[in-house]
C-alpha cells in the first residue's frame, strides 16, 4: 500500500463547514431561532457560491468536471461494486462524483429559495421575499421546507455509502476527508492529482463572501 495526498485543505474544511451549517440550520429552525437560522443560511450561501467557483479553479480532485463519469466508467464501476476490495480512484468515485452533484445542486436550491421564502405573517421572511409578490414567496417557502426533506434522503444515502466503503470495502473515506492522504494498492501505476495552493481558494472565499453581502444586504435597498 502507498499514500497520496488527494483532497486539499479547502475542499476538506468546504466539506465540514457544510455539514457543520446543515445541522445549524435545522436546529435553529427547529428550536425557533430564525436569527442565527438567517445567518447560517448566509454561511452556506457563502460556501455554495465558494465550492462552484472552486469546482473550476480548485485542485484536480475538486473540479466539477472530476465528478462525472462516461457510461462505460460508470456500469465497469457498478460491476464491481461488490468486489471487498478498496478502489483506486482518485477523488470521488463515479457514484460519489454523481451524489457530490446531486447535494451541491440540492444545497443551491435550499439556499436560492430561503432568499425569496415568505412567511404567513411576515415575521420570518428571506431577504429577497420583497422582491416577488406573497403568493410566489409561499411557494418558495413550501419549495424550501420539500427541498430539505430531499436532502435528509440523500444526505442517509451519502452517509450509507461512507459506512459501505469504509466497513465493507475497507477504504477510509472519513480519513481521507479529515487529512487529505488516502491509502492505495500497489496494483498499477496511479498520476497524483495537481493540488493548487490554498491562496487561490482565500481569493475565491473573499469574492463569494461579498457576492453574499452584495445579495443580501445591498440588493434589496436597490430594487
Amino acid at each position: 500500500m502507498r499514500e497520496m495526498k488527494i483532497w486539499d485543505l479547502p475542499t476538506r474544511l468546504f466539506h465540514w463547514g457544510i455539514v457543520t451549517l446543515f445541522v445549524v440550520s435545522w436546529a435553529s429552525a427547529e428550536f425557533d431561532n430564525f436569527s442565527l437560522h438567517y445567518y447560517s443560511g448566509y454561511g452556506m450561501f457563502v460556501l455554495i457560491l465558494f465550492r462552484l467557483m472552486w469546482g473550476l479553479i480548485g485542485s484536480d480532485t475538486s473540479r466539477l468536471t472530476a465528478c462525472f463519469s462516461t457510461p462505460a466508467t460508470l456500469f465497469s464501476y457498478l460491476g464491481e461494486f461488490f468486489r471487498r476490495k478498496p478502489g483506486n480512484e482518485i477523488g470521488h468515485n463515479p457514484l460519489g462524483g454523481l451524489g457530490v452533484l446531486a447535494l451541491i445542486g440540492l444545497l443551491t436550491a435550499q439556499v436560492a429559495t430561503g432568499l425569496f421564502a415568505q412567511d404567513i405573517d411576515f415575521i420570518n421572511s428571506g431577504p429577497l421575499s420583497g422582491l416577488i409578490s406573497f403568493d410566489a414567496g409561499n411557494q418558495a417557502s413550501d419549495l424550501h421546507h420539500l427541498i430539505f426533506d430531499i436532502l435528509l434522503i440523500v444526505i442517509g444515502v451519502h452517509i450509507s455509502a461512507v459506512a459501505f466503503h469504509e466497513g465493507y470495502k475497507n477504504e477510509r473515506l472519513i480519513s481521507a476527508m479529515l487529512w487529505g492522504w488516502r491509502r492505495f494498492s500497489d496494483d498499477g501505476p496511479i498520476t497524483p492529482p495537481t493540488l493548487v495552493p490554498t491562496s487561490r481558494a482565500l481569493v475565491a472565499l473573499l469574492v463569494s463572501a461579498a457576492v453574499m453581502g452584495f445579495v443580501v444586504w445591498v440588493l434589496p435597498g436597490l430594487l
